[in-house]
C-alpha cells in the first residue's frame, strides 16, 4: 500500500478509536481515557498494534490494558463499518513506554540545562504577585508607618 495511503488510514483509524471511546460506545468501565500515540498496520490491513497512555498508576495501567484487549472485537467492527474496509484490522493495545521515557529525558534535559545568570544571583526567587499582605497592611497602620504608592 502507498505509504502516504497508510499513514492516513493509521491516523484515522487512530481517531476512530478515540471517537469511540469518548462518545461512550465502549460501555467497560476499565477503559479510562486513554492517549494513542501510533499505530502498526500489516500491508494487509488484518492486523494493527495500537501504542497508548494513560495517566494512572501500575495497577489501573493492567486494569486499561484488560478492557482494550476486551473490547478489541467492538473496536475492530466499529472502525470496519465507518472507514468501509474490506477486511476489519485485528488490534492489539501496547502500552508505549517510548513516551514516558521520552518525557523522563527531557526532564533529565531540562535539569541539565546550565542555569541562567539571574538564577545563579538569586538561587531562591520570592514570587511577587503585587499583592501586599494584609497582617503588613494592618501592622502599618496600627504603628503609624505610611506608604507610598
Amino acid at each position: 500500500m502507498n505509504p502516504i495511503r497508510m499513514k492516513k488510514l493509521e491516523s484515522e483509524i487512530i481517531r476512530q478509536i478515540s471517537t469511540a471511546i469518548l462518545e461512550g460506545k465502549v460501555k467497560d468501565p476499565r477503559v479510562f481515557l486513554p492517549s494513542f500515540h501510533r499505530i502498526e498496520i500489516s500491508e494487509d490491513l488484518k492486523y494493527a498494534k495500537v501504542y497508548f497512555t494513560a495517566l494512572c498508576n501500575n495497577n489501573e495501567r493492567k486494569k486499561l490494558t484488560q478492557g482494550l484487549v476486551s473490547c478489541a472485537g467492538f473496536l475492530s467492527s466499529f472502525v470496519g463499518k465507518n472507514l468501509r474496509l474490506h477486511t476489519n484490522p485485528k488490534f492489539t493495545f501496547v502500552w508505549d513506554n517510548s513516551y514516558i521515557k521520552s518525557l523522563e529525558v527531557n526532564r533529565l534535559i531540562d535539569d541539565s540545562a546550565p542555569k541562567t545568570l539571574f538564577e545563579e544571583l538569586h538561587p531562591n526567587p520570592e514570587e511577587d504577585d503585587g499583592d501586599t499582605d494584609a497582617e503588613t497592611l494592618l501592622e502599618d497602620s496600627e504603628s503609624g508607618i505610611e506608604r507610598e504608592t
